[in-house]
């Protein structure tokens, strides 16, 4: 009996730590969202995190101005439509580094080992217009998330150039948690 009450606790922390919500973005402005988008372990010590690889044709990772989309999970990220879908991951583990590449968005290493640690992190990005000029900097997220691999992130963030406003939460519904993340106009 003791065994299997710990096998039972010892399987509701993997589950717990694992990724468990969709991520739905929306760029409402007429600029496109340029930077960084990351992962990590919403539980705080020695975390392996992700950024994403640029997805489309672009060549960094970008969210298009007027683009609505939504990732079911990072192993899924690839299936998104044209120009939403990414790829890679770009992997850094501080306690193995020869994790630290770039792993196809469905490898075994993403739907299995960083999906149960991980969940959507944050965005660090600028906003740019169509002839590639900086309007403003923003660095969104879970605070409590992206604090475990050391960045520090705000759920609100108001562009202190344009006035634009970038929010991130995440919901529980029915069928589990989404987190969003939008820029308004």
């Amino acid at each position: 009996m003791k065994k299997t009450a710990a096998l039972l606790l010892g399987l509701m922390g993997i589950f717990s730590s694992a990724q468990t919500s969709s991520f739905v973005f929306n760029n409402y402005n007429g600029y496109d969202a340029v930077g960084r988008l990351m992962t990590c372990s919403p539980t705080p010590g020695l975390v392996r995190y992700m950024y994403a690889s640029p997805n489309g044709s672009f060549g960094s990772y970008t969210m298009p101005a007027g683009i609505s989309s939504f990732y079911s999970s990072f192993g899924t990220t690839g299936l998104a439509p044209f120009p939403m879908n990414m790829n890679y991951w770009n992997i850094t583990d501080p306690s193995n580094t020869a994790n630290n590449v770039s792993y196809p968005y469905n490898h075994s290493y993403i739907t299995s080992t960083m999906s149960s640690i991980n969940e959507w992190a944050s965005f660090h990005f600028f906003l740019m217009d169509s002839a590639g000029n900086t309007i403003d900097s923003y660095l969104v997220g879970d605070p409590n998330v992206a604090i475990n691999a050391g960045v520090t992130a705000n759920a609100y963030q108001v562009g202190p150039n344009s006035g634009i406003e970038a929010e991130w939460f995440t919901i529980s519904t029915s069928t589990g948690k989404v987190t969003y993340f939008s820029i308004y106009p």
